[in-house]
């Protein structure tokens, strides 16, 4: 029948090298042979590039009775591609779970395990996640890749001139500053970042991980590990490392109150400095949430902290396709931009139904999609900044209030311009469109 000669897409792609995460050699490289001589090598090693070659981040696999149904996550929207069959299915996910050391006879427990790939001279880490369901089995695979394909934070979206005022207040001393974004926004991206336009050649920059939870190598950051092998907590790890003096105080994870009462009282007294992280919708969200998380220090705290830096990730318009159009007087009133200013916005090239694709005769000719966004309208993400610069009212205000509301309220009035705000800016520049932001702000 037609059907089994039908090209797989894993089949038209040359495929990922896997490399097991075993530090042993001999053992990493008996794994490898072993799951090499299974049905479903190929399949796994197609399937994958395949996915990375589209810039997916996540692969999703859902086992029925009789298929597999496979979609990507691209640009952080979820696209359906065309199932595989049941038996291809199995065979590739026996290969990937004999890969991450998972059992792969177990089609019912949750298993979590590790693989690396690497496809031309990029590399990748790949989380595999599996649980049984009713219908089958769900499989999904996060994909790290391991260089990150921005330098600067201008590289993610970030404004000029709040490029400046960040870089300011982050190489100055005797402050904290906070970097946040809502779960799976691209905080790990925003945050190594950060670390990179930090100036580290002047101070010393010791941060302080959990051992389990170690952040890939930034070049003059020095990592302190607590936990697992160590035997040591945080804030006996903090305390060890304040005897070396150091300058900047790195807290991937908000410390507990304890430690952060340590990290403090080095910065309130001397030319120190905290950088942290936490999850938060908005600069005031994660401004507010984190200093409550310290009723003790509120005070200093609040005093201290320079910069809340917040963003929103949104597809990035096709820099090839996108279409220019100019923006009526009304429009520009809505979004609050000075008649004059702007002289045209973007939308993504959609693409016309068949039956409009014709040449002037009214012959058929049909239009390709664009080949570097292949035909989607977007490509790649972008994300809004928003900069909160906590004012002395402000400051006054969070140490007695929780009110999200009022508290934005008075960030307004001292200056402050919200995500929305600056989603307006990222829209004028021409980086993405408002039927985007619709979707972004709506939650979708």
């Amino acid at each position: 029948p037609m059907a089994d000669t039908e090209i797989q897409l894993w089949q038209t792609v040359a495929p990922v090298e896997f490399s097991p995460k075993v530090k042993d050699k001999t053992e990493a490289q008996s794994l490898l042979i072993a799951a090499r001589q299974g049905a479903g090598y190929q399949v796994a090693g197609g399937q994958v590039s395949h996915a990375l070659q589209n810039r997916a981040t996540h692969v999703l696999m859902d086992y029925s009775q009789t298929a597999c149904a496979i979609r990507y996550q691209i640009d952080g929207q979820w696209e359906q591609l065309p199932p595989i069959d049941r038996e291809t299915g199995d065979a590739m996910l026996y290969a990937l779970k004999q890969l991450a050391q998972l059992n792969p006879a177990d089609r019912r427990s949750a298993q979590k395990g590790k693989i690396g790939a690497k496809l031309n001279k990029d590399k990748c880490d790949l989380t595999l996640q599996t649980q049984g369901v009713p219908t089958g089995e769900r499989v999904l695979i996060k994909i790290d890749l391991e260089k990150v394909p921005f330098e600067r934070l201008s590289d993610l979206g970030m404004r000029d001139k709040m490029v400046e005022t960040f870089k300011t207040i982050l190489n100055s001393d005797s402050n904290m500053v906070l970097v946040t974004a809502p779960k799976g926004g691209g905080l790990t991206t925003t945050w190594s970042i950060v670390l990179n336009v930090a100036d580290k050649f002047v101070r010393d920059f010791q941060s302080f991980e959990d051992e389990d939870l170690a952040e890939p190598e930034t070049i003059n950051v020095n990592q302190n590990f607590f936990g697992g092998s160590t035997g040591m907590s945080l804030h006996e790890r903090v305390r060890k490392a304040i005897l070396k003096e150091p300058d900047v105080f790195v807290f991937p994870e908000t410390p507990d109150p304890e430690t952060m009462k340590l990290a403090v009282d080095q910065v309130a007294g001397n030319e120190k400095q905290i950088i942290t992280r936490a999850v938060a919708t908005s600069a005031i969200a994660g401004y507010v949430e984190t200093l409550h998380r310290f009723p003790d220090q509120i005070g200093v705290l609040a005093d201290k902290t320079d910069a809340v830096l917040a963003q929103k990730l949104v597809r990035r318009l096709c820099d090839q396709c996108k279409v220019g159009f100019q923006p009526p007087p009304q429009l520009l009133q809505q979004l609050g931009i000075p008649p004059g200013r702007v002289a045209e916005l973007y939308q993504p090239f959609v693409l016309p139904p068949v039956e409009q694709q014709v040449d002037e005769q009214g012959r058929p000719a049909p239009i390709e999609p664009c080949p570097e966004c292949n035909g989607r309208g977007y490509l790649g993400r972008v994300a809004i900044f928003e900069l909160l610069r906590p004012g002395e009212q402000l400051k006054a205000a969070v140490k007695k209030s929780r009110d999200l509301g009022q508290l934005s309220q008075i960030a307004k009035s001292e200056g402050h311009k919200t995500l929305q705000a600056e989603a307006v800016l990222t829209v004028a520049r021409g980086l993405t469109d408002l039927n985007e932001l619709k979707r972004a702000f709506s939650g979708g």
